[in-house]
Order: C-alpha cells, then structure tokens, then sequence
C-alpha cells in the first residue's frame, strides 16, 4: 500500500536564533561621481538607543563593591565638623591678623626708641653749640662760692646754745643725751670746769662736747677695768672761740671741747682766764 501523506515524519522543532540580516550596502558610484550624503541628526548620532536599538543602559544604582567609603574607615563625621568655615579677623585668617599684629607693636617701639635717641642727641648737639660758643666770646663759667653762716666773735649762739647771747636764759638749763645710758649735765655759761682735762677734741657745738664726756665714761671704765676718777668724765669746759680752726691755732689750742674728772659742782666753777675768749661749763647732774 502506497504510503499517505499523513504518515510522513514530523519535523523536529528547533530554537535556533533568528538570521539578522544587515541592511543592504549602498550601491558603490563609479569613479568621479559622488554619492549624496545622508544627513545625520545630532540626537542620532549621541543617542545610542537609535544606532543600535537593542541597547539597554546600565543601571549605575547599585553601589559598586570597589568604591571607598569614608566614613567606614574615619568613623561618623559630625555635622559641626562639615563645611566649617575657617575664622577670619577683619578679613585676615587668625595668623595673618597676629603677624600683622605684632609687627605692628615692633614697629611703633622702634619708631618710639628712634625719637627719644633723636630728641636726647638733640639736646647734647645744643649744649655743645652753648659751650662752643662761650669759649669762642672769651667767657669762663661762673664760680659760685657759697659762704657757710659764721657767727661774729661775740655770738656764737648756733654752737654754744644760746649761751653768747642769753646766758641767764641758758644758765641752769639741762642737756640729756641721747646715747651711752643717757647722762643728764646741767649748763652754766660763762664757767669753767675745774681740774685739769682727761682729754682735749674738736666738736662741732656744745651738745657734741657733752656727749663726748658721756661717751668718755661709757667705755673708759670697763676697758680699762678701772674705778679712778680718770676712768670718768664729770664735767666740760667748751670754748666756742675754737671751733674756728684759724683762732684755735693762733691761741695754741689743741681742741674746742674739755673734758673733766669729778669732782664737780656749781660751787667749784671758775671764772673764765683764757685771755677774753668766752667759756661755757657743763656738769654731771648727780642730783636725780
């Protein structure tokens, strides 16, 4: 029996990929003839979408596994520390401004420094010219001599306290020094004290004579471990005449200021024999 057509194999099915057939080359012109040029729009030409259309763009919204993130190797940047702006002063940076600042300062000390050197050498140029031109007129400096107060012969009374011009006044009157167990003497002017003199100085006034006699009796006893009458002074006899060194050189005399052993008292006084020249006494006052 003849086979039917209905009993013939059936074709295997395949998925083998569609044939794309390019588009069909342009038809080449002979030598010496051009071919019109296609124009071709800008959008087509940076679009690829229209060359090529199955183009599918890649999607860039998935983090890359090679991109470096900051914060996970600094740690989380606080918000006050991003985009802070750097302090400035009066349009200076910080450092600017503090340079600027103390060279400043450097500058006025030496300008200050500058005047007082120019101001100073000024006045030494103008004393110069002063001098120069005294020596140029012949002139000398002036000498001025300043003569120290000196009491007349007759009054003495800024050295023997009073005694030259109110002996009355003074007579009787007491003097306490001030040092070696403050002795008390009493003064009697126009007197001497009697018995011949322990020792003979220069003093400058009358208080100065006493208390050289009290000085005499603070030190002589225990240095030279002695009770004598000579061990102490009892009295002076001053001479104010003689503080002027010229009157003492020419009466001989080797001091203005005595001093005397006890005893001494108001009775025993001298009047005074030393050619005129006043005298004035003071004694140990052994009342108190």
């Amino acid at each position: 029996m003849p086979p039917r057509y209905d009993e013939a194999p059936e074709l295997a099915p395949h998925n083998y990929p569609e044939v794309h057939h390019p588009p069909s080359v342009p038809e080449v012109t002979s030598y010496g003839q051009h071919a019109p040029a296609t124009p071709i729009k800008p959008e087509d030409s940076t679009n690829p979408s229209t060359i090529h259309p199955n183009y599918a763009p890649v999607d860039n919204s998935a983090p890359s596994p090679y991109a470096y993130d900051h914060q996970s190797g600094y740690g989380h940047i606080p918000p006050s520390d991003q985009g802070r702006a750097r302090k400035r002063i009066l349009g200076c940076s910080v450092l600017v401004f503090v340079l600027s600042l103390i060279i400043a300062i450097l500058s006025a000390a030496v300008i200050g420094l500058a005047a007082g050197t120019g101001v100073e050498a000024s006045r030494a140029n103008d004393a110069e010219a002063r001098l120069a031109s005294v020596g140029a007129s012949g002139g000398s400096p002036t000498t001025v001599t300043v003569t120290a107060p000196t009491s007349t012969p007759s009054d003495f009374s800024n050295v023997d306290k009073g005694c030259s011009t109110n002996s009355a006044g003074v007579t009787g009157s007491t003097y306490t020094s001030q040092f070696f167990d403050r002795p008390t003497f009493q003064i009697y002017c126009n007197s001497n004290a009697p018995n011949n003199p322990l020792s003979s100085l220069f003093v400058g006034n009358f208080d100065d004579c006493i208390d050289a006699c009290a000085s005499y009796s603070f030190y002589i006893p225990g240095d030279f471990n002695s009770t004598s009458n000579n061990a102490t002074c009892a009295g002076v006899s001053y001479i104010p005449a003689w503080t002027n060194r010229t009157f003492a050189v020419q009466g001989s005399a080797p001091g203005n200021c005595y001093l005397k052993p006890g005893p001494q008292n108001q009775t025993a006084l001298e009047n005074p024999n030393i050619g005129g020249s006043a005298v004035h006494a003071a004694i140990l006052d052994t009342r108190s």
